[in-house]
């Protein structure tokens, strides 16, 4: 008999948790580059076994996570724990504040994606190509820093960073994860498969799921805000349903209506199904999204209702392109400027109210044999030519197997008639 002991598994792979120890380093154009190869961006797949490879993506994002957090409080804000009063020695959430959020006369609410760790905006742009702070909100944050609060205040904007993506606690960590990253945390050997999700542990109450943590945090920032306070909202990919979801009841709206001064929904992509009126007013008034497309940057697209013809569906508010053809993380990157300035632009303009969308409506082209001809092989459809013989026999293949489905005998294969199939 041999008998193994939990000793003889082998160790869990375990990398160090700054960049300089993995291996990378930022260069002057502010992009983290490999220390033996400065051309290389990070390396994901180091190891053929894929534990190693997210146990090097754990530590890597850590180290970068930190970075960007310690430049955000050098913009000013601070890492608060919520629920209000917990101390980040017990299970919190992490958010970014100003400081003097009370006394704001305008405040910038960032919801991110719930997929996407505190500050994030795009992983492919932050550890790639443009940076650490264009792939941050420390590039948002800087940018606000430029604006006014209002007509009569020159102070920048207030700013609150929620955190919808991070809601596992990781109790030896001390730490929130994102759901992809509690995945990846330290295990007794390599080949354990994982640790299992216990709500009573990796949860923290009222901010359990994306949904209850947007809750959380306007119930939190009514309790802090001054009355006068304007609020502008700024929400990414699916955070942008889960903020006019929770806008759209009644009670909710009614505490903030008074409040909400302009909306910014980045990367949205369901129709807006919004049952109540004062919000769809306020949004096809003073709300804008921004959508992937390959038009050019601020390029209205549709109104409020929608454009059949590009098969965009009612967002509720004014359509503009983000100019970015593929991933919804990257919309608030290309539109930053344009985007940011709407709000700013609601802020200093008494009773604003959107502009009406007119849409160019686009010349149709016929597809002619010369367009077919200048498309790829690899994108045309694959056509095959089936005998007719062998097709027919399939066809009594799969009338004899349904029928042996239903009563369990099997047909004569010698029959050559369908009808007796």
């Amino acid at each position: 008999m041999f008998r193994r002991h939990w000793s003889g598994l082998p160790k869990d792979a375990t990398f160090p948790s700054d960049l300089k120890g993995l291996g990378y380093f930022v260069n002057d154009d502010d992009e983290i580059r490999s220390v033996e190869s400065p051309e290389q961006y990070f390396k994901f797949f180091i190891n053929k076994n894929e534990r190693i490879n997210q146990r090097q993506r754990f530590e890597f994002d850590k180290a970068l996570e930190d970075i960007i957090h310690q430049r955000l409080a050098a913009e000013g804000l601070e890492k608060v724990a919520l629920p209000l009063g917990s101390t980040t020695s017990e299970k919190h959430i992490a958010v970014f504040a100003t400081p003097d959020l009370p006394s704001k006369s305008r405040i910038i609410i960032f919801f991110g994606e719930p997929t996407k760790a505190l500050g994030m905006l795009a992983g492919r742009v932050a550890n790639g190509p443009g940076g650490i702070n264009k792939g941050s909100l420390v590039s948002v944050v800087q940018e606000l820093q430029k604006q006014v609060a209002s007509n009569k205040d020159s102070s920048p904007p207030g700013v609150f960073i929620a955190n919808p993506g991070q809601l596992h606690w990781w109790p030896k960590g001390r730490r929130m994860l994102t759901a992809t990253e509690s995945t990846a945390i330290p295990l007794p050997s390599l080949v354990h498969a994982g640790r299992r999700h216990i709500p009573g542990i990796n949860t923290v109450i009222a901010h359990e799921t994306p949904e209850k943590h947007v809750e959380s945090v306007f119930s939190t920032l009514l309790q802090v805000m001054s009355e006068r306070t304007k609020v502008d909202l700024i929400a990414i990919g699916q955070s942008c349903e889960l903020v006019t979801k929770f806008l759209d009841d009644a009670t909710n709206w009614h505490a903030w209506k008074d409040h909400l001064d302009a909306m910014l929904l980045m990367g949205t992509v369901y129709p807006a199904d919004l049952t109540n009126q004062a919000l769809r007013d306020f949004m096809a008034k003073r709300a804008r999204a921004y959508i992937v497309s390959t038009e050019p940057l601020d390029t209205p697209l549709a109104p409020p209702s929608g454009n059949e013809e590009e098969q965009i569906p009612a967002f509720g508010c004014p359509c503009y392109s983000s100019s970015e053809p593929f991933y919804a993380e990257m919309v608030l990157i290309r539109a930053l400027k344009p985007a940011l300035q709407y709000l700013e632009t609601v802020a200093l303009t008494p009773g604003y109210e959107n502009d009406d969308i007119l849409v160019a409506e686009k010349p149709k082209q016929e597809f002619t044999d010369e367009d077919w001809e200048k498309v790829a092989d690899s994108e045309k459809p694959l056509i095959r030519v089936v005998d007719a013989d062998l097709m027919k026999q399939e066809v009594k293949n799969q009338k004899r197997w349904r029928k042996f489905l239903e009563n369990g005998e099997a047909c004569d294969t010698s029959s050559s008639s369908d009808e007796e199939v």
